[in-house]
């Protein structure tokens, strides 16, 4: 064992390692640091981009709202106009109803019950 010679290690050989570890281990948290910092990134970007779009579909909706309530005015008053009117109507057809119908004796006419159609003059008998 004396014919072999003895090595003493270099101490700036190991210093050296010593900082290579350090440095490595630093570039290592560095790394991960760096993918922490994309993905929240990354994570942000969706959020503003969300927050965008729900801030354009709000935008959106405020103003078909704004355009909406004069539409519902509108369709109140054309309900109201439309319930008028079917008054007016029914109304009207009583009365034409009513104007319609004279009395069959004085008329001398009735209605032709077999054809359904026209109208077919009633003798009048005399009085007797």
């Amino acid at each position: 064992m004396k014919n072999r010679p003895h090595f003493r290690p270099n101490p700036y050989y190991e210093d050296l390692e010593r900082m290579e570890e350090a440095v490595m281990s630093i570039l290592h948290n560095l790394e991960m640091e760096n993918t922490e910092i994309h993905e929240n990134n990354h994570k942000l970007k969706k959020e503003i981009t969300f927050s965008r779009n729900l801030l354009s579909q709000l935008l959106m909706e405020n103003t078909c709202m704004k355009k909406l309530v004069p539409l519902k005015q509108e369709s109140k008053e054309v309900h109201l106009d439309c319930a008028l009117n079917q008054k007016y109507l029914v109304d009207f057809n009583k009365k034409e109803k009513d104007q319609q119908r004279p009395d069959p004796a004085s008329s001398g006419l009735r209605k032709c019950k077999r054809a359904g159609i026209g109208h077919t003059q009633v003798r009048e008998l005399p009085e007797e």
